[in-house]
């Protein structure tokens, strides 16, 4: 199940300029998947389908645009808990 790419508002972009390229990085690797599995799509849907390299290849980058997209995921989380941690310690209570 695909995704939406979240594009990084204005205050997002003046707070956290590199999420701008965090998001084509996303919508690339979104196209992607999308190629790769258009060109194999048995690939993915049958384990027990012989496996020559160049779907083996396919299989791997698919595994490691998984990974970079876990990857932005978990960064986008860590600017929005550092934006919290700063706005809690700017509280006078």
């Amino acid at each position: 199940m695909r995704v939406p790419t979240h594009r990084p508002s204005v205050d997002e972009l003046y707070a956290a300029p590199e999420l701008a390229v965090l998001a084509v990085l996303e919508t690339t690797v979104d196209v992607a998947l999308v190629a790769l599995v258009a060109a194999h799509p048995d690939d993915f849907y049958d384990d027990d389908a012989p496996c020559p390299p160049e779907r083996r290849a396919a299989r791997s980058l698919v595994e490691a645009a998984r990974n970079v997209a876990s990857a932005v995921n978990r960064y986008r989380f860590a600017l929005v808990c550092a934006r919290y941690r700063e706005r809690d310690e700017l509280l006078p209570f």
